[in-house]
């Protein structure tokens, strides 16, 4: 976890792995997602397993977008987010229990390579730089206001995915993709909303 701030405020980003794992499972197995709200492949992307066809049914992909759901919600209700717990499995007997039973432990691999290499790219005094711009759009809106930032935290939950996304789940939560945190511009349209908010 990474944490940038100042006297009063802190906005921290870690790597989300339960999201990460459910999308994993998605993927590999060709489902689609929620119509109201298109969640991005993961990237790089995952190899859609034709071994997995039986399973990758109708039913499979709504069973995935309430699995999905319910865990957003939980997440966005959890007192500590850094303690929430990891996401239950799909229910027994189901067609996802069978596509998350036949991928989990790739998922999981996957994931700690992602994180591994996310790590990797933003190690250094340059790639600090860009990881930086959550505290300057909080510095950047300090200025605009005359005045100093009340007291928040804010906590953001990355996930290796295709293109720019990101969605709020509480004033003080949000899930982002990696891209939209490394491109500067992006991360600041996003954010000033959300820090406008709790400054």
């Amino acid at each position: 976890m990474r944490v940038v701030g100042s006297d009063g405020w802190s906005i921290r980003t870690s790597f989300e792995q339960q999201c990460s794992n459910m999308l994993y499972v998605r993927d590999a197995a060709g489902l689609t997602g929620p119509a109201d709200y298109p969640v991005p492949p993961l990237s790089p992307p995952v190899e859609l397993r034709a071994a997995l066809a039986p399973f990758a049914t109708p039913t499979a992909a709504e069973q995935w977008e309430r699995w999905w759901t319910a865990y957003l919600a939980r997440l966005g209700q959890a007192a500590r987010v850094d303690l929430t717990p990891a996401g239950e499995p799909p229910e027994p007997g189901t067609d996802l229990r069978a596509l998350f039973n036949a991928v989990i432990d790739e998922a999981n691999a996957w994931w700690r390579e992602s994180k591994r290499s996310y790590v990797q790219r933003t190690t250094g005094s340059a790639a600090r730089r860009l990881t930086g711009q959550a505290g300057e759009t909080v510095k950047r809106i300090e200025r605009e206001l005359g005045r100093g930032s009340a007291p928040f935290e804010l906590t953001v939950k990355l996930l290796p995915m295709d293109r720019k996304w990101a969605r709020r789940l509480r004033p003080t939560l949000v899930l982002a993709s990696d891209r939209l945190w490394l491109d500067p511009a992006a991360c600041d349209e996003f954010l000033d909303p959300i820090v406008r908010a709790l400054v």
